[in-house]
């Protein structure tokens, strides 16, 4: 078995995460690659380094972190079609698959012995002058948001050619299932069970007592258009890692995408399980 293994060396937290997993992969006699840009904090003879290759070569790709890295690192495994699986070194770990704790169950991978939690993303295209500039997917969420001032924006939301919703808000949040316990739930959003398909929009800070979380069927397509002063330009960004300035003539459409992340479940929890095991870590934190 080739496994890929993506450190955020950034985190203090991973390198006695990282070095155990790596000490338990070598026992069960898996192939290690890592990005080369690990190689200073981390050298090994026994591990090849690699760009992008290390990615579609790989059968499985393992994160170390905590969400941010296992969400970045499988928005790109879902683009090869990879199987995800996240070792939590953060604080919440709602995507990670085992916990620093729990490494022995490494050899329930190796063995083949999980399950594949597949999840939906999203894809934003954003158009202008009716031409779709480009194109961005998500496994979390896409946020359109007031800019550098302090000042409410004015945003329609449409579907079926038909205006759902105009709001003056800080912004607007489009997330999947996975993403209802992100930023969508710290803005007063559902959550929801990632095995649903829908898609969820959720206001940010509107101005009006009415302004509430809607939830569309996943074969809808949204279309998002913002106006605001010329002094204020609107931001999209995608799972907060991508912002785009929007002009007054963008429109965002947002459907469900062609790809799926796939996430490795080798423990046999469930989702409402984990989402209170978790929200009771925090609370005790």
């Amino acid at each position: 078995m080739k496994i890929s293994v993506f450190p955020n060396f950034n985190n203090e937290k991973v390198m006695p995460i990282f070095t155990q997993t790596v000490s338990v992969l070598k026992r069960l006699g898996v192939s290690l690659s890592l990005p080369i840009e690990c190689n200073a904090a981390y050298n090994d003879c026994d591990i090849s380094y690699g760009g992008d290759e290390i990615m579609t070569d790989c059968d499985v790709a393992i994160a170390i972190g905590g969400d941010g890295t296992t969400l970045n690192v499988a928005k790109k495994a879902a683009f090869n079609d990879k199987p995800v699986l996240g070792i939590n070194a953060g604080r919440l770990g709602f995507m990670s698959g085992l916990e620093r704790n729990e490494l022995e169950l490494l050899e329930n991978l190796v063995k083949g012995d999980y399950e594949i939690d597949e999840r939906m993303m999203l894809k934003a295209g954003i158009i202008e002058n009716n031409e779709e500039k480009s194109v961005h997917h998500c496994l979390n969420d896409i946020v359109i948001s007031r800019g550098n001032f302090a000042r409410l924006i004015d945003i329609s939301i449409i579907c079926d050619g038909r205006t759902v919703s105009n709001m003056r808000a800080d912004g607007v949040i489009i997330s999947t299932p996975t993403g209802s316990t992100a930023y969508s739930m710290a803005a007063g959003g559902p959550v929801v069970s990632p095995e649903a398909d829908c898609i969820i929009e959720t206001p940010i800070c509107p101005h009006s007592l009415m302004d509430r979380s809607i939830i569309f069927s996943s074969d809808k397509e949204l279309i998002v258009v913002v106006s605001n002063d010329m002094n204020n330009r609107t931001v999209m960004t995608s799972d907060g890692q991508e912002a785009v300035e929007l002009s007054a003539e963008s429109k965002i459409a947002i459907s469900v995408s062609p790809l799926k992340t796939k996430l490795i479940k080798i423990k046999p929890e469930n989702f409402y399980e984990i989402l209170n095991r978790k929200l009771i870590e925090r609370r005790t934190r």
